[in-house]
């Protein structure tokens, strides 16, 4: 897509967090963006579809009035998401983890499906939004990162099919980012100084920093597809 042309993107999760950072930087390029989230964007000027993305009949009806509404869709970034119950295996329950795959890895599957079946041809861009716990192994995540590790495949899988629909398919794997998520998990006593000691670069992302990548994939690197980005500050470069 180049410059001249209009962009309309949906962003999944765009009221707060990397998601709300997503917007902002959207809307600095000039797309028209739409919100699918479970409340309001805080800028009111911002359209806003409620929508449970666990729920597929709302996410299809959700895609296809934006596309009416807009004339057309040509991006789509998947953020939406929540954390997981952050506790042992043997403490989990499969809806714990039945939970977190609805949520992150099917719903991000049924947005893409219904952007892909309303694209009619035209070119496109998705991006999703995977986690560093998709790599090597974490404690006390089984649920979160099982999940997210199913959007790196989803993105492979999506990013073959589709490319003959002119659709690019791409993901980032944040790291530990300032988000209302981990600002949670800091009240749950998760302890975020022995992270930034581990962390090569020593701190913690702010979320605009991941949305300003994930703009990146979505608009600028045309020849990029199949790929999930880890935005980490080093951590999965770290070897011991």
């Amino acid at each position: 897509m180049t410059s001249s042309q209009s962009h309309k993107t949906i962003v999944t999760g765009g009221s707060s967090g990397i998601g709300l950072a997503v917007v902002e930087e959207l809307l600095s390029r000039g797309h028209d963006v739409t919100v699918f989230d479970l409340r309001d964007h805080p800028d009111s000027s911002v359209p806003t579809e409620i929508v449970n993305m666990v729920d597929e009949d709302g996410v299809a009806g959700a895609v296809e009035a934006t596309r009416k509404r807009l004339g057309g869709l040509t991006g789509l970034v998947a953020s939406h998401g929540t954390r997981g119950v952050f506790k042992p295996a043997v403490e989990m329950t499969a809806d714990d983890v039945r939970s977190q795959f609805n949520i992150h890895a099917i719903g991000s599957f049924v947005v893409a499906r219904e952007f892909a079946r309303t694209s009619e041809g035209s070119p496109g861009s998705i991006v999703f939004l995977s986690s560093t716990t998709a790599y090597g192994g974490w404690a006390n995540q089984v649920d979160y990162g099982l999940a997210k590790a199913a959007i790196s495949q989803l993105t492979k899988n999506l990013a073959i099919e589709w490319a003959s629909r002119k659709i690019r398919v791409n993901a980032v794997a944040p790291g530990h980012t300032l988000t209302p998520m981990v600002e949670s998990m800091v009240t749950d006593g998760h302890v975020l100084s022995e992270i930034e000691k581990r962390m090569p670069l020593g701190r913690l992302a702010q979320p605009e920093e991941i949305a300003r990548t994930i703009v990146h994939l979505l608009d600028d690197a045309t020849f990029v597809t199949g790929q999930c980005v880890a935005v980490d500050g080093g951590w999965t470069s770290v070897g011991k």
